[in-house]
């Protein structure tokens, strides 16, 4: 096992670790030669294949969303992973950050950017690990995913299946791991759902992971609009009348869903801004972002709204699992408070005040004034002079 200091291919130094995965240690290094840092990860023997299939499946992959891949080094029969290295925060401190729902539903957004990429007609690769070992969020606010092709943490995913996935983990094991199937897509979809509820859901404060309920019912902190947390559940539930289970519709719909919650822009007063600047309101750095700190402090103390998953509690496998169900808390904002708030936020930060009609000065009235006078003497002038000399 590589250590701190060691070189690998006379030019990535390993400087400290920076997580001890399932299957591998991954360390932060400096390419030597193109002096840059960068995320190493050490494969060992026995899951070298898996990675160098998952490698040759996505070695052409580009997107934002995509933690890119640089170099492959295999020695001493260790195979050596040197990828991007993205400062940010992983998915145990975006839980501790208490996000708020716009924030989450932009996050969701980007997730699923990344998956239509993958499963584009020209690629068409699954994540199948879509955990949370697989996010970031770096520091400008870029959701960042990793481990794409590459075998399915099935303690994750079978823990999670109490939730709405009748009983099943995930789909089409036999085939090779990232290969594209409809039962694949859907997993994906429902992974994503799954993020973000744990983002979205009660949890002690300092918590680093969120449990499945063992109940299978989710629970969203009071918050949360209920038309999140019904669009989340549809992705979940399996056995939803209307679940989503394909990254595009559930990008299209947390797309609209985060435009709605979008906050506005507050102008603090006495600034001044370009006029190319107000011209943009939507436009928001990440640092901008409203987020709801101190909420995860108050979640014992606040309601909650639940979505049951079952009619009268049978298992979760069970065939007669029915319709997802939400209740709406009357204290939350729905996605119309939510629009009201926005538009009526903007228009007190962009008031719109009729002209005031304009006055003459002073001096322009002498100017006017004096022209009409000598105007007057010259006609009369005129007048008198035709008439003392017919």
């Amino acid at each position: 096992m590589a250590e701190t200091g060691r070189v690998i291919a006379k030019r990535y130094l390993l400087q400290r670790v920076m997580k001890q995965g399932q299957h591998c240690v991954v360390y932060q290094g400096i390419d030597q030669v193109l002096h840059r840092p960068v995320a190493v990860k050490i494969v060992p023997a026995v899951h070298i294949p898996s990675y160098r299939a998952a490698m040759r499946a996505t070695a052409s992959f580009s997107h934002p969303n995509i933690i890119g891949t640089y170099d492959l080094v295999m020695e001493a029969e260790t195979l050596y992973i040197v990828q991007e290295y993205v400062e940010g925060d992983d998915f145990s401190a975006l839980l501790q950050r208490s996000l708020s729902p716009y924030e989450v539903a932009d996050l969701g957004v980007q997730l699923c950017q990344a998956l239509l990429y993958a499963g584009s007609p020209a690629r068409r690769i699954c994540h199948g690990d879509l955990t949370p070992t697989a996010v970031m969020r770096d520091r400008q606010g870029l959701v960042r995913v990793n481990n794409f092709a590459l075998p399915c943490d099935l303690y994750y995913f079978m823990g999670w299946s109490v939730v709405g996935g009748d009983g099943a983990a995930v789909s089409d094991r036999e085939l090779p791991w990232g290969e594209q199937t409809e039962g694949r897509l859907a997993d994906d979809t429902r992974a994503v759902g799954l993020l973000l509820y744990q983002l979205l859901t009660p949890r002690m404060p300092g918590a680093t992971v969120v449990e499945p309920p063992a109940n299978g019912q989710l629970r969203f902190l009071r918050n949360v609009p209920a038309e999140l947390c019904e669009l989340i559940a549809r992705a979940i539930v399996r056995q939803h009348p209307e679940h989503i289970n394909t990254p595009e519709v559930l990008y299209t719909q947390l797309k609209a869903l985060a435009e709605a919650l979008e906050p506005p822009i507050t102008i603090p007063s006495g600034e001044t801004y370009a006029s190319e600047d107000m011209s943009r309101p939507n436009q928001l750095p990440s640092s901008g972002l409203p987020s709801t700190r101190g909420t995860a402090n108050l979640v014992q103390a606040l309601s909650v709204r639940e979505v049951a998953t079952t009619a009268a509690s049978p298992p979760p496998h069970s065939p007669e699992l029915a319709l997802t169900t939400v209740e709406h808390s009357p204290a939350a904002p729905t996605i119309a408070d939510v629009s009201l708030k926005l538009a009526a936020a903007r228009q007190a930060a962009y008031p719109t005040t009729e002209a005031a009609p304009r006055r003459l000065s002073f001096p322009v009235l002498l100017v006017i004034g004096l022209v009409l006078f000598a105007l007057f003497f010259i006609v009369g002038y005129f007048l008198a002079t035709v008439v003392m000399h017919p």
